[in-house]
């Protein structure tokens, strides 16, 4: 597995957790590739691991086995600041940032690029501005980010993320907490955030409908089995997705 197009590659990736001597293997034997400019969907039950190969593949914990290549390179062999320049990650953990305003939320995004003292250059201000823009939430400039509603922090995390301007997003269910408007809204930015910087976006997420409309292609993850991908449409063609979330064809009936 070696495509000139791809962005991280897992081979023989096995995650999950070690309790002194054993090993709790949610997911094993991981054979993928993230390409570039494509957003991928992250489907399946709670339980199954979906959090924990997110937080693996952001190099938060390590895996149980095999390894994970970052532009050829293994991720171990990267420091945490020059990972944070080629990779972004959004988690669910509601951010503690006291007396921060929106902007200042976003250009937390650029601290990986740079020097010891920290400051922003006129460059790192404009890749803020243009995160900033490109999310639509220039109107919350200078608003406090404990003053804003959960969709509006949502995207302002997901700002942060695309000022870091890597080439790989991480979003580990970023709808979970907001409501059916939100939801959608948070999905389509996504989707216009991969066409318009051509960066690659991998998402878990439980909002199915909306993942296969939006997303290029699914990992879709069922206990105990290899992870299955494919294009939305391919596999409804195969009658995967009902396979792993029969109740859709209940609602059909």
């Amino acid at each position: 597995m070696d495509n000139l197009n791809s962005i991280l590659t897992l081979s023989q990736l096995s995650v999950g957790y070690k309790n002194g001597q054993e090993k709790n293997v949610l997911m094993e034997n991981l054979n993928l590739e993230i390409p570039k400019g494509k957003f991928i969907a992250l489907l399946g039950a709670n339980g199954v691991g979906k959090s924990t190969l997110i937080r693996t593949l952001a190099n938060l914990q390590k895996p149980l086995f095999g390894k994970i290549l970052l532009a050829k390179r293994n991720i171990n062999e990267y420091d945490s600041k020059e990972l944070a320049r080629q990779i972004s990650l959004v988690l669910t953990d509601r951010i503690q940032g006291g007396n921060l305003n929106m902007r200042e939320l976003v250009e937390m995004g650029r601290y990986p690029h740079t020097n010891w003292t920290g400051k922003l250059r006129s460059h790192d201000h404009e890749k803020v501005e243009e995160a900033i823009h490109l999310c639509a939430i220039g109107y919350l400039k200078d608003a406090n980010i404990f003053e804003i509603s959960d969709g509006q922090l949502q995207k302002a995390m997901i700002a942060r993320a695309l000022a870091q301007d890597g080439d790989l997003m991480l979003l580990d269910e970023p709808t979970v907490h907001l409501d059916a408007n939100n939801r959608f809204a948070v999905m389509e930015l996504l989707r216009k955030l991969v066409d318009e910087t051509q960066k690659s976006v991998l998402m878990s997420t439980h909002q199915v409908e909306m993942a296969l409309k939006m997303s290029d292609e699914l990992w879709l993850a069922n206990c105990g089995e290899n992870i299955i991908t494919g294009s939305p449409q391919e596999l409804i063609s195969r009658k995967e997705i009902e396979r792993t979330f029969p109740y859709l064809q209940k609602l059909k009936n």
